[in-house]
């Protein structure tokens, strides 16, 4: 049985599990990465240049759970794509983007705490806000450099891959492509980020032994904030790296074979492991940084308070609409009694 016909003859308890699943991971990528965003508007101290870098993953993470994760979902419910060939490019160019630019992102943000941490006299001017956002805006063009070409394809490029329900590239196709992708787009990212978190926490180590025998109150705080940030990034380091490892290791089973092989399951958790990359992160700002921690509860207590006001609203303008229809049915009766009385 081909893995087609495998996702549209599933029995319908899988099909509940599967798309509860994928949907619950929809709706917490969209509210987590939503709350993120919130959280530096509201707080001001959250607003440094590190979390510029966070910011612009949490709006890649949002574009990911509007335009690419209902598709899975509903795919999941039906059992089959369902939204056309349009659609199908249009999903796979959205993941394929969103994809890029976060991995990039993160390889931009390893530099950044390389120099923060192990040259900090250059970080000064090497990372100033205007220049963040030029080092963004970047990332996104060459990840959007990437993503245009399989649109072109004669064969392959962006198709429906019915394991993983969801349109993706496959690299299968274009083997000088998916070199080029690869080394490029994955393997130079990869390699900043081992090779600049190694010398990062060298650093951090090293300055930490040197401060705790220093009695200078100011420079003892500044090395421990630096240290914050550079556990919560690295963390999120960690997280990236959790879900994107076993996906390549399955794209270079599928490329050395020349097709999908692996059973439907392998494949699905594949693509939740795309999904869960767009969903961690908030929960891991939360972990390992008290301003979001605090910032979390202070959005959610803020909604928790107003649902009884709205609660209490809506009961009052039922009770007012059902005291009203009562009245107005009272008028009416009084006014057919006289009507009969005169008659």
């Amino acid at each position: 049985m081909s893995i087609s016909q495998e996702l549209s003859n599933r029995s319908k308890s899988f099909v509940w599990i599967e798309s509860a699943w994928f949907a619950v991971t929809n709706v917490i990528a969209f509210f987590g990465s939503l709350s993120v965003c919130f959280a530096v508007y509201r707080n001001q101290r959250l607003r440094t240049l590190s979390n510029m870098f966070i910011l612009a993953l949490a709006v890649s993470d949002i574009m990911i759970s509007i335009f690419s994760m209902p598709f899975s979902v509903a795919t999941l419910v039906h059992g089959r794509w369902i939204f056309g060939a349009e659609f199908c490019q249009f999903q796979a160019f959205a993941l394929f983007l969103f994809g890029l630019a976060s991995l990039n992102t993160m390889g931009v943000i390893a530099v950044s705490r390389y120099f923060c941490v192990v040259k900090p006299e250059k970080y000064i001017t090497l990372f100033t806000r205007k220049r963040i956002f030029l080092y963004i805006s970047f990332v996104w063009f060459l990840a959007l450099f990437a993503t245009v070409p399989p649109l072109f394809f004669k064969e392959g490029g962006y198709q429906f891959q019915p394991g993983k329900a969801m349109c993706l590239y496959s690299f299968e196709v274009s083997i000088g492509y998916t070199v080029f992708l690869e080394c490029v787009y994955l393997g130079t990212p990869l390699t900043l980020i081992t090779i600049c978190y190694a010398k990062v926490f060298y650093t951090v180590s090293r300055s930490n032994r040197v401060f705790s025998q220093v009695s200078n109150p100011q420079q003892l705080r500044a090395n421990v904030e630096e240290a914050k940030v550079t556990k919560t990034l690295a963390a999120v380091m960690a997280g990236f790296s959790f879900c994107w490892l076993p996906i390549c290791v399955i794209d270079y089973i599928d490329l050395a074979r020349g097709k999908p092989t692996l059973p439907r399951r392998l494949y699905l958790v594949y693509g939740f492991l795309i999904y869960l990359s767009s969903t961690i992160n908030p929960f891991i700002y939360g972990a390992t940084n008290r301003l979001f921690r605090r910032e979390y509860k202070a959005i959610l207590e803020a909604i928790l308070s107003k649902l009884p006001a709205v609660s209490s609203d809506l009961f009052r303008r039922s009770n007012t609409s059902q005291s009203q229809n009562t009245q107005s049915s009272h008028v009416q009766t009084n006014e057919k009694m006289e009507i009969e009385t005169i008659s």
